[in-house]
């Protein structure tokens, strides 16, 4: 009679627990994520797969990224059946403009489309997939291209005729190089004292040095600290605050804190360490270990 009841409890509980994940799903930032969950049963996978409100906004971050096809895409966005409104796809070096128009052509709803680092798409396919969304009065309201090579300014000025809400587009002319770039805003109260266009310290990060974490431009009078990832710069508040290498005292910033080699330790009220990839490599270890994602 026991094992009887037992074996009822034991029917009841994945049910309960399969339950109880559905109602998280929705919470689920990334793609990475999402499939992480598709791994606990059967069943949670088919309810994954099945339910089109939960790919409506598709986030494709590293180190999804490297794997990320036009064909694994499609496959993917498929699953919101038209619905797509969201869609983020952060440095994936292998999506092109024949990949990226398809899912769009399919999912006429998209509302925001992210993707900063693809480097294999063009300006004109980004153009001719915002003039397709841009038809029976339906406007894109977020165009993040940071790190799409070869925009010019007539680019930006096609861009602009179809979205042309003052912050939509994350890149645009810098006024000292006249490039086509990402303008950072800044912290300083003194550079926001007058209209955003009269700034003098508007410029991309190439022509005005700034602060990587917080964004403030490093003047004369600001003392400036070095970064553990390469060439970039802090400013002095932000780097008391962050953690810093045990060798070099040298902080990531948050943008690179994954470069970061966490040190274990057996002691659990230290303090959590860890190292850069710099003095990593000179104790001899390679930074580099290859990580097998499949999608």
């Amino acid at each position: 009679m026991r094992t009887e009841e037992k074996e009822e409890e034991e029917e009841q509980w994945p049910g309960s627990a399969h339950e109880i994940l559905l109602l998280v799903l929705p919470y689920l930032h990334s793609l990475f994520e999402l499939l992480s969950m598709t791994a606990v049963s059967r069943s949670l996978r088919d309810a994954i797969r099945a339910e089109t409100a939960l790919w409506s906004k598709v986030v494709v971050e590293p180190p999804l990224s490297s794997r990320l096809t036009d064909d694994i895409l499609w496959d993917i966005t498929s699953k919101s059946a038209g619905k797509l409104n969201t869609l983020i796809l952060r440095q994936c070096l292998r999506i092109t403009d024949k990949g990226l128009r398809r899912v769009v052509d399919a999912n006429p709803l998209i509302r925001k489309i992210i993707v900063p680092g693809c480097t294999e798409l063009t300006p004109e396919g980004i153009i001719g997939c915002v003039e397709s969304l841009s038809k029976d009065n339906h406007n894109v309201e977020t165009l993040h291209i940071n790190g799409v090579h070869r925009f010019t300014k007539d680019h930006l000025s096609a861009l602009s005729t179809y979205i042309p809400h003052e912050g939509a587009i994350d890149v645009e002319v810098c006024p000292k190089c006249d490039q086509v770039m990402m303008i950072p805003s800044c912290s300083r109260v003194s550079c926001n004292r007058g209209r955003r266009h009269e700034r003098k310290c508007k410029g991309c990060w190439f022509c005005v040095p700034r602060c990587m974490e917080c964004s403030v431009c490093l003047g004369s009078d600001t003392e400036i600290q070095e970064a553990a990832c390469g060439g970039d710069s802090l400013c002095l508040e932000c780097w008391l605050v962050l953690p810093k290498c045990r060798f070099c005292n040298k902080p990531y910033c948050t943008s690179h804190s994954s470069l970061r080699h966490d040190v274990v330790t057996n002691d659990s009220s230290a303090q959590p360490m860890f190292e850069c990839q710099a003095c990593h490599y000179r104790a001899g270890k390679n930074p580099y270990d290859a990580f097998d994602y499949q999608i």
